[in-house]
């Protein structure tokens, strides 16, 4: 039995007070900087465990269980605990990379997204990579455009492009972040919206160079522009804008094919451009590679065709397929294709002729027209383009072509009730612990510690999870890592009840035990975690390794430390 005296004299050792004023420091810190709580947390959990693995002593291990339980309540009532769309209902998108990438990679595709959504004006949404080949984008319940808005920026790569001539004069990834921003309305000059930004002096002298001698040429400046691909429209689209009521001067079939097919040239990735009537008389074209993506009108009657000629088939809207012509009878060479939607063609102003001389020119801007059935929808969609355009250019082109799949929209009724019933399971699972070592042990001095360390590791693993999410799959790893620990006690106990041998020796024999079962657990639950692309029993492995390993290297001592007092 531990004596009074035993727990005073192990209270009074330095080594036990420099942990309590290790752990008392961290809760002030954690209580005057809330912001960076977590951080704090887990970084002083982290101090104790190690001091504990270094300074090997009954008392010492008791203290740190202790300690780290104090520690893990205080975090949950300062940090608060985090709970995933499974309990708090929202909405979660994959993004799917096109192949696996390395942490780096994964990283900086993280932070993308990150960066997107910030300058979105999203400031809830969590980001987090699942495995090598996939993220998770999770955001609270929202409104359906907003949903779709998310989707649509997500969507995007994010490769800019500004093209003279068949020719790249301006790169994304020469453009200094921090001077993108949108222009005021007094300086639009006509257009509903736009974005200015400055670039690196490597790129201003690319611009420089394409540019020379080009003056009035259209630059055409895409977001997203198709690679290895094909346009196929029909004639009703490429002369939609053309042969418009409200054009002054109507434009010719034959010369708007001509516009269109040079606003998509460009040296060693032309995209060429079909008129489906032709193609439907006649399909001998032939896809370059086995990724060449063929770009046409939803539900065309030519996309099983090109499908079967081995075409990657890319189905647009008839608005996004119908390119939006400037044209000017005096001066040919500036005809261009203002906009088009399906080939990521923002817009494409003309070149004054001062900026072509071969100067060096730091500033640009892209701008373009607003939708809207009135001027108040009309400033809406101006905002809305003007918010993405600014998001996609602040984030950068992610490294690795993106796909989205199918979204997830939890209720926040059913994440709530969800978490009421996981909290309901976890009671319960505490209650039949309690009632199993009642039922096998009868005598309270050793059924109180069982059930103390079981509430101690359930508090610590509340807390840790809790500091970054915790979803149905963590919740589940969490009742079973109880129960294994609740294993691991009897195991312990039932060793130090046995008559045979010396005390030390059966506790020797029971962590050896104990040991096994942990690296077992770990052992299986590593390839789940790191290699299965099972996404969804992720925190379920997380919460059963982290559970494991707390057990080995904290309760697990400090549970033999006081067991071993109880039967001497």
């Amino acid at each position: 039995m531990i004596s009074t005296s035993e727990i005073i004299a192990g209270a009074k050792k330095r080594e036990v007070a420099a942990i309590f004023c290790v752990a008392l420091i961290a809760c002030a810190a954690m209580f005057l900087d809330k912001a960076h709580g977590v951080p704090i947390y887990v970084a002083s959990i982290l101090a104790i465990a190690i001091a504990a693995a270094f300074i090997k002593s009954d008392s010492i291990r008791v203290a740190v269980l202790i300690a780290i339980v104090f520690l893990s309540a205080f975090s949950i009532a300062s940090n608060g605990v985090k709970f995933g769309i499974d309990f708090s209902g929202g909405v979660r998108i994959p993004v799917l990379l096109e192949k696996p990438v390395d942490a780096v990679t994964m990283e900086e595709m993280v932070n993308t997204i990150k960066t997107r959504a910030a300058s979105f004006g999203l400031s809830e949404v969590k980001v987090r990579p699942i495995g090598d080949s996939e993220i998770y984008v999770e955001m609270p319940q929202s409104s359906p455009q907003l949903v779709s808005d998310v989707e649509n920026l997500l969507s995007r790569q994010g490769v800019y492009r500004g093209i003279v001539d068949g020719k790249v004069a301006v790169k994304g990834e020469e453009i200094y972040s921090g001077t993108i921003m949108t222009i005021p309305s007094q300086y639009l000059q006509g257009a509903d919206w736009g974005v200015s930004f400055t670039v690196t002096q490597a790129g201003a002298q690319r611009f420089a160079d394409v540019a020379k001698g080009k003056g009035n040429y259209p630059l055409y400046m895409f977001l997203d522009r198709p690679s290895d691909a094909i346009m196929v429209l029909t004639e009703k689209e490429l002369m939609a804008d053309a042969a418009s009521k409200t054009r002054v001067v109507p434009i010719a079939k034959a010369r708007a094919l001509q516009i269109a097919t040079s606003a998509l040239s460009l040296e060693g990735d032309n995209i060429t451009v079909y008129l489906e009537e032709s193609m439907q008389q006649n399909l001998s074209v032939k896809p370059a590679t086995n990724k060449t993506r063929a770009i046409v009108t939803a539900n065309s009657s030519l996309i099983p065709s090109l499908r079967a000629a081995g075409f990657a088939v890319v189905e647009k809207t008839d608005a996004e397929m119908t390119p939006k012509y400037i044209v000017s009878p005096e001066n040919p060479a500036s005809d261009a294709v203002s906009q088009w939607t399906a080939a990521g063609l923002m817009s494409a102003p003309r070149l004054v002729p001062s900026v072509t001389e071969g100067i060096p020119n730091f500033s640009y801007t892209i701008n373009g027209p607003a939708e809207g059935a009135n001027a108040q929808a009309k400033a809406l969609d101006a905002i809305k383009k003007e918010k993405e355009l600014e998001s996609l250019l602040k984030g950068g082109a992610l490294p690795v072509q993106i796909t989205l799949g199918s979204k997830t929209v939890i209720p926040a009724p059913l994440g709530e009730e969800f978490l009421r019933l996981s909290l309901i399971g976890l009671l319960f699972s505490l209650l039949a612990i309690s009632l199993m070592v009642s039922i096998r042990y009868r005598h309270m001095q050793i059924i109180l510690p069982m059930i103390f360390i079981s509430l101690a590791e359930l508090v610590i693993l509340l807390a840790i999870l809790g500091s970054f999410t915790i979803d149905l799959a963590g919740m589940a790893g969490i009742l079973a890592a109880i129960g294994v620990g609740v294993d691991a006690q009897i195991i312990v106990t039932d060793e130090l009840l046995k008559k045979e041998g010396e005390m030390p020796k059966r506790l020797e024999k029971a962590f050896a035990i104990i040991t096994t079962s942990v690296t077992v657990a770990v052992v299986a639950m590593v390839p789940l975690l790191f290699f299965s692309g099972l996404v969804e029993i992720i925190g379920f492995a997380t919460a059963t390794v982290l559970g494991s390993l707390l057990g080995l290297f904290i309760s697990r001592p400090a549970y033999g430390v006081i067991a071993e007092h109880l039967f001497e």
